[in-house]
């Protein structure tokens, strides 16, 4: 009878025994995917710092494109107007 409760006592531990294998193992996935989240979570914080960068340089060339597009247009109405004063001097001789 003494060995029937030792056998029982041996498979309550072993059960226990395999719970905890269980919720260590559970605990130990979630460590992994912690992991994993923590290397894309870096991932994402360096192409967001590598995006925002080439969009300032964007933002920097779209300006000076702006500013290229009024120099020109300013020296086309320049021309224009210079154009414009040979034909009208001409048709007035």
């Amino acid at each position: 009878m003494d060995t029937r409760k030792l056998d029982q006592a041996f498979e309550r531990f072993e059960a226990a025994l395999r719970q905890f294998e269980a919720a260590l193992a559970r605990h130990q996935d979630q460590l992994r995917r912690d992991e994993d989240l923590k290397g894309e979570a870096e991932a994402l914080r360096l192409d967001r710092s590598r995006l925002a960068q080439e969009l300032d340089e964007v933002r920097s060339r779209a300006s000076d494109l702006v500013g290229s597009n009024k120099k020109a247009g300013a020296k086309i109405d320049a021309a224009m107007s210079r154009i414009r004063s040979v034909i009208h001097s001409s048709s007035e001789s």
